[in-house]
């Protein structure tokens, strides 16, 4: 198998099975002796096994090199213009489980139900996790959880936070990103001197769900009266998780004798995921368990007839009060005129915890920028990494990804992860690990960077959860939101 496999797109089961083959691929240039191959050399080797192909020939991103974005030059109305004709397509990626928060999927978390002391108890935890994974133990462990005890406390979450977490409104995250949606669009049309409930009706949005709680988020859909948006223009997805992989004599299967060790594959293979048939749909806004599928077709015929495609990820917390970014998306609408497909926002790495995801560099070999993914990076540290993806990233003429896409499918990483056999015992398996940002390899792709650069702003961890309650306060402080909550239900828009 010398040949690099590609990822199938055109249905689950081929998809399923084109992994195996490919991350066989992987395993098998490395490895002498296939059939020796063994879980624990495995996860030992997976950050050699992972690295990026150009890795020698990667260097720092120059900003001379990167398209600057300046928020006061720019003329944003194209962008409201798009908004205000429904060219403009919203998805929300809300189907992650939160792992590093151990809270839950995302869309329904609700910090209204935590203390200040349970907040300081996770990042206690978390803190002494990591400590453990570095390998400390013994009286230099306990003389550090001592600490740790000292230095997290109520007091010291309440600055961070800003307020009780009690005391916020008693609404989800996924519901309170959606609600920022509507607020903004509203005050859009009412600045342009448009009808809000006929530009709100026109806008196109992909909610993309996990298995696990779909039903239950539907639900919040329909007990916000799909917060003002046609349900008709509303898609869903249900991102599909996938059983561990194991190793026999060199070849890889799933193990499909428990449901205790599936995964999401990531954003990748959400991605890869609606160029399937029959897995977005519709639902009837009075019973939400009632679907209407769509075709692949019928998804790329929606996407031609949009400007731009924004996939946002709930867990950004600048979201929470600022959902239309409108100088990003005038440009984008601008850069897709001149034939770029992706546009991708670098943001400066968070100081406070810093974090993986997309890293910005340059590739001598390609003679381009590039983004990468951290898990192929080697062991190059987070807190060495200069230039992040802000996870917002625009898709001018989003057909034409999509396309892309359906057509050679995502580059596929993996990461070996604990999960429970069928004896209910932990065991290590490999999980594919596809993102979505490779599509930068795909489509022409533009990297912007604010004038003024800010730091990522992410609810990623228990230690950024202080923050996420200070977002969730000030989305709550911003004028005529409240009575926005109040109303919205009743279909009514007044001035805000």
């Amino acid at each position: 198998m010398h040949t690099k496999p590609k990822i199938h797109v055109d249905s689950f089961e081929e998809y399923r099975i084109s992994v195996l083959r490919y991350i066989e691929w992987m395993l098998r240039r490395h490895f002498k002796n296939a059939k020796k191959i063994a879980m624990k050399e495995v996860k030992t080797k997976q950050l050699e096994l992972n690295a990026y192909e150009n890795f020698r020939y990667l260097e720092p991103a120059k900003e001379r090199q990167i398209i600057l974005l300046d928020d006061d030059r720019i003329i944003t109305s194209p962008a409201e213009k798009a908004i205000a004709e429904g060219k403009f397509f919203w998805e929300h990626t809300a189907a992650g489980e939160a792992t590093r928060l151990g809270l839950g999927t995302k869309y329904l978390l609700n910090l209204n139900r935590f203390s200040l002391e349970d907040i300081a108890r996770h990042i206690r935890e978390e803190t002494v996790q990591e400590l453990e994974k570095a390998g400390i133990k013994g009286k230099k462990l306990a003389k550090e959880k001592k600490r740790i005890s000292k230095e997290i406390t109520k007091k010291k979450v309440l600055e961070a936070a800003g307020g009780d977490p009690r005391k916020l409104l008693n609404i989800s995250l996924g519901n309170r990103h959606m609600l920022q949606m509507a607020f903004d669009v509203v005050r859009i049309a009412k600045q342009n001197k448009k009808n809000p409930k006929k530009i709100l009706a026109k806008q196109n949005a992909l909610i993309i769900l996990n298995e696990q709680t779909a039903e239950e988020i539907l639900e919040e859909f329909k007990r916000f009266v799909f917060f003002g948006l046609n349900p008709k223009k509303v898609l869903f997805m249900i991102q599909r998780s996938f059983h561990g992989i194991y190793i026999k004599e060199g070849s890889l299967f799933y193990d499909r004798t428990t449901e205790k060790n599936k995964r999401l594959h990531n954003h990748g293979q959400m991605v890869m995921q609606k160029a399937h048939d029959n897995v977005i749909f519709r639902v009837d806004p009075k019973n939400t368990s009632r679907k209407f599928y769509l075709t692949s077709k019928e998804l790329e015929k929606i996407l031609s007839t949009h400007d731009d495609l924004l996939s946002y990820n709930i867990e950004d917390l600048g979201y929470l009060t600022y959902s239309v970014d409108l100088p990003s998306l005038a440009l984008s609408l601008e850069l897709g005129k001149k034939g770029y497909n992706m546009v991708m926002e670098i943001v400066a790495q968070n100081p406070l915890k810093p974090q993986k995801g997309g890293a910005c560099f340059f590739d001598r070999k390609l003679k381009r920028l590039v983004m990468i993914e951290t898990n192929q990076l080697k062991n190059i540290k987070n807190e060495d990494i200069k230039h992040l993806n802000k996870n917002f990233n625009h898709y001018p003429k989003p057909v034409e990804a999509y396309r892309a896409i359906k057509k050679r499918g995502l580059a596929v990483t993996f990461e070996v992860k604990s999960g429970f056999n069928q004896s209910g015992d932990p065991e290590d398996y490999i999980y594919a690990c596809p993102v979505q940002g490779e599509t930068n390899f795909l489509v022409k792709t533009a990297y912007i960077m604010r004038k003024n650069l800010k730091p990522i702003h992410n609810w990623k961890s228990p230690a950024t959860t202080p923050l996420a309650v200070r977002a969730m306060f000030e989305q709550e402080a911003q004028e005529g939101f409240k009575e926005f909550l109040r109303d919205i239900k009743k279909g009514k828009f007044r001035t805000y």
